[in-house]
């Protein structure tokens, strides 16, 4: 069962958000997702998933989707790091080389890193690769890269309505999102005077 729900900003760029009940997470669940997101988002160079680094996501994603990228979510790869890797004192070091967006500046943070837990800093640059997580490896368009959490974000929000019939859970998020996009049109229409969202020009001002 699938349920698809669209935002669409004032350049109609579309946005969707969509939902899979499955009874397992297995690579035939997964290739079941991906098959049925394909008929709405298509595949192309620019398209990226980003998730954390359960096999059959990635199983998933490389069965249905030849051209798009893949690459794990910062967070999740932190706390991996954090909890099994016992190097939560230095963590901040990963997250300035994972945000960072020249390879210069990443250079300078990974080396730092590598300093303080240079087991660790083998599995990030081998095992999984700096093209998975870090902004300035990212072959694609760099700057349009979500770098939140929306999958958490997203668990927080509906924490009442997982606990629902599937029935009355999908109309639950439905009427969710459909409250959503309409408080982001409202604002979007009482900000068309300006030219950036307000955390690019906040950021600006502090440039």
């Amino acid at each position: 069962m699938l349920l698809s729900a669209v935002a669409q900003d004032m350049k109609n760029h579309v946005y969707p958000i969509t939902f899979c009940v499955m009874d397992k997470e297995n690579d035939a669940s997964w290739t079941f997702f991906f098959e049925k997101l394909k008929e709405i988002v298509i595949d192309e160079l620019d398209l990226c998933f980003v998730s954390d680094r359960h096999n059959s996501i990635a199983n998933g994603i490389v069965s249905v989707y030849n051209h798009a990228h893949h690459r794990y979510c910062m967070r999740h790869l932190g706390e991996n790091l954090r909890i099994n890797h016992h190097c939560g004192d230095y963590l901040y070091l990963y997250y300035n080389a994972a945000k960072a967006y020249s390879l210069e500046e990443f250079d300078n943070h990974f080396v730092e890193f590598k300093n303080k837990c240079p087991t660790t800093a083998v599995v990030l640059e081998h095992d999984i690769g700096f093209e998975k997580y870090s902004r300035a490896h990212f072959p694609g368009n760099r700057y349009d890269v979500m770098t939140t959490n929306i999958a958490d974000s997203l668990n927080v929000m509906l924490i009442d309505e997982r606990e629902y019939l599937v029935v009355s859970i999908f109309n639950s998020i439905s009427k969710r999102f459909g409250e959503l996009f309409r408080e982001s049109h409202a604002y979007i229409l009482k900000s068309m005077g300006n030219q950036i969202v307000p955390a690019a020009e906040k950021i600006a001002r502090k440039k």
